[in-house]
């Protein structure tokens, strides 16, 4: 049998093209289900990519667009294709995670759905990424539109630059695909240098991103304008195509075991995006020996054929399932997670996608396409905002008298409160508004970030003027006492003055990489600044607390003796236990067993260089404050503390529970100035 014989048109579906969806989807469940065992396995999107844009482009060059009119037609067919069930899963997920999610994690929910359902989720995950709190954010069961919404703004791009490229061609028709090759590589090619430079660069923000992505969908679309060329002389060599498959899967199959969420995609992903172009390019080819037989079998060919809605839905289950039953997945929970994404997968590709697309009403006259999309597009950001608008109302914190008995840190301080239940008799705040219990430094943005790396905010509180100046020096873990100082410097007389940063330690000696050197300068320009402010504001007391992250108690030392040696007093208070997972949340979802959200002191309390540096120094300028048996008892480390909520995520205190430990604190540093 011919090559030829057995040839698929490419108008037609290709079994090559669904067995690598089928591939694609599979990895990508793999990856979600058993994260440690397919640690590569987010590649599927990549090939996802790959194939939409050799398809989208192989579409486009047999019918150019020419005017205006031909690329709303082309728009409107990929909504009728795409959107409806995108929608649906969209409506659905919201209304799951209001009656199976945390209260506390509804606004975040609310905000994706808005982002997935304008197709901007991408831009949206890619700001986050930079803002240290929100990385310790539970994850947003509509977050993994951020793949959809690269696609859909590549739609929306992609054949305006092919109308232009046509335009260019006029002239020499016959060169059509060589002009419009050559015009779509210069894309590809630059939107991959981009890529390397910006995930060397901020590697977080240009995972998610458009122009670190759009090489991707850019590369198939190169091989789409070479195709025929290509495959014509391949088809003549039966032993090349199936052996330059075989290099495609293993390039594909390889990074799923090997590669890793680091440094990706920048020139990483060139292996299995050209693994994934090299297999296309081969084409399809049903020889008695070949890939093609195979995996023709009926059941991945299905999967191929249903893998736009198994990712559409697979995220949400994923994320609500482990929500629902109170406990992570089991293996056999996982099973048949897989199979419910398979139900509701094939309803969704029968009765939504295949009901839609194609020439159905929607789609005549043309403008129903585009009234339809604005109407979703309304419908759900409506719905969204109303979601979030609702929950917000239910955030405002409520005064709580910091001093009163047997309340927040005082339960366990207060010898008068032994012998009583340490969470309190009842919650005195909702976990909703524990997380948004922060202090000013946040509103006030008093912090040092890596999104603004040589901006150095200082901000001032308490008495002004006055002869005595405090300064609160470290990273997000010292936050939390902007307001007991505030409140202490009042009392007091004292000026106070922050010196905060957000994941960067204060440090003589860089001992954190970040992801770029204007980072790395900025983080330590942090400390150097703040040294010579506190100097030039003739600092009196430097209260610091820090969560390290490689600091040495040497270097912690050093540090240290720089504040001494200028004449200042220095009190460290040490750093809090930290759980590992959010308290808030955890409360939420169990509000009537408190002491599930306990931990193990021993597992919670880490060690703290700056804390240890201090109490083994024998300058009487340097002293120390634990505040641990505030939070802990011999053994356990607590959630809530006298109907307090502790932190507002996992390891940062409320404003709340901060204020309950002013006494001790104004206590340490009064004994420290020695008024």
């Amino acid at each position: 049998m011919s090559p030829a014989a057995r040839d698929v048109s490419s108008r037609e579906t290709r079994v090559d093209i669904q067995w690598m969806r089928a591939l694609a989807v599979g990895l990508v469940l793999l990856y979600h289900f058993w994260p440690n065992r397919v640690q590569g396995g987010f590649i599927g999107v990549d090939i996802f990519f790959v194939i939409s844009g050799f398809l989208i482009t192989s579409h486009l060059l047999r019918h150019p667009p020419a005017k205006f009119h031909d690329l709303a037609v082309f728009w409107g067919r990929r909504v009728r294709r795409l959107l409806p069930a995108a929608f649906l899963v969209i409506l659905i997920t919201l209304a799951a995670v209001w009656l199976i999610a945390p209260a506390t994690q509804w606004i975040d929910n609310a905000k994706s759905a808005i982002t997935a359902g304008l197709y901007v989720e991408n831009w949206n995950l890619a700001a986050q990424s930079v803002d240290y709190l929100a990385s310790t954010n539970a994850p947003t069961a509509l977050q993994h539109y951020w793949s959809l919404s690269v696609e859909e703004q590549f739609y929306l791009v992609w054949p305006i630059i092919i109308l232009l490229l046509a335009l260019i061609a006029r002239r020499n028709p016959n060169r059509f695909h060589l002009i419009t090759g050559t015009g779509l590589g210069i894309v590809v090619a630059a939107s991959l240098a981009w890529s390397i430079y910006y995930t060397a660069a901020n590697p977080a923000a240009a995972y998610f991103v458009t122009p670190t992505r759009m090489w991707e969908l850019g590369a198939g679309g190169v091989l789409a304008a070479g195709y025929a060329a290509i495959n014509n002389k391949l088809k003549r060599y039966p032993a090349v195509q199936v052996g330059l498959v075989a290099i495609g899967v293993v390039m594909i199959v390889g990074s799923a075991f090997l590669v890793t969420g680091t440094d990706f995609p920048g020139w990483i992903a060139t292996i299995p995006v050209f693994g994934a172009i090299i297999i296309i390019a081969a084409g399809p080819a049903d020889y008695k020996i070949s890939f093609d037989r195979v995996l023709k079998w009926r059941p991945i060919q299905f999967l191929g054929d249903i893998s736009y809605s198994v990712y559409l839905w697979h995220w949400p289950i994923v994320v609500l399932i482990p929500l629902a039953l109170g406990h992570a997945l089991t293996w056999k929970g996982k099973l048949v997670s897989i199979a419910l994404i398979l139900l509701m997968s094939g309803f969704s590709k029968r009765f939504v996608e295949d009901k839609l697309r194609g020439q159905h009403p929607l789609g005549k006259p043309l403008r129903r396409t585009f009234i339809f999309l604005l109407a979703g597009m309304v419908t759900i950001s409506a719905t969204g905002a109303i979601f979030w608008a609702t929950t917000s109302k239910a955030i405002t914190v409520p005064k709580i008298d910091p001093t009163a008995t047997c309340v927040g840190a005082q339960m366990l301080l207060d010898p008068q409160c032994q012998g009583q239940d340490i969470h309190g008799s009842k919650l005195l705040m909702t976990p909703l508004q524990a997380q948004s219990d922060m202090s000013e430094a946040y509103t006030l943005d008093c912090r040092w970030t890596k999104s603004d790396p040589q901006s150095f905010p200082f901000c001032d509180f308490g008495s002004q003027p006055s002869s005595t100046t405090v300064a609160l020096f470290g990273n997000s873990h010292a936050n939390p006492y902007t307001e007991p100082l505030t409140a202490i410097a009042n009392d007091n007389g004292w000026s106070l003055r922050t010196y905060l940063a957000s994941d960067c330690d204060p440090t003589v000696t860089l001992t954190k990489q970040f992801s770029s050197s204007a980072e790395n300068k900025g983080c330590l320009s942090y400390t150097t600044n703040a040294i010579s402010d506190m100097k030039q504001h003739d600092v009196k007391l430097v209260v610091m607390s820090v969560r390290s992250h490689v600091q040495t108690i040497s270097g912690a030392t050093e540090l240290l003796n720089q504040l001494t040696s200028a004449g200042m007093d220095v009190l460290v208070i040490r750093d809090v236990p930290r759980h590992s997972t959010s308290i808030p949340d955890c409360v939420s979802a169990h509000p009537d067993s408190l002491k599930s959200c306990d931990g193990s002191r021993k597992d919670n309390l880490h060690p703290d260089p700056y804390y240890d540096a201090a109490a083994a120094s024998t300058d009487p300028a340097i002293s120390t404050l634990d505040l641990t048996d505030a939070i802990c008892d011999t053994t356990t480390c607590y959630g809530v503390v006298g109907g307090v909520i502790v932190y507002f995520d996992e390891q940062h205190l409320t404003n709340t529970f901060a204020m309950t430990l002013q006494t001790p604190i104004e206590s340490a540093m009064t004994q420290t100035l020695g008024t």
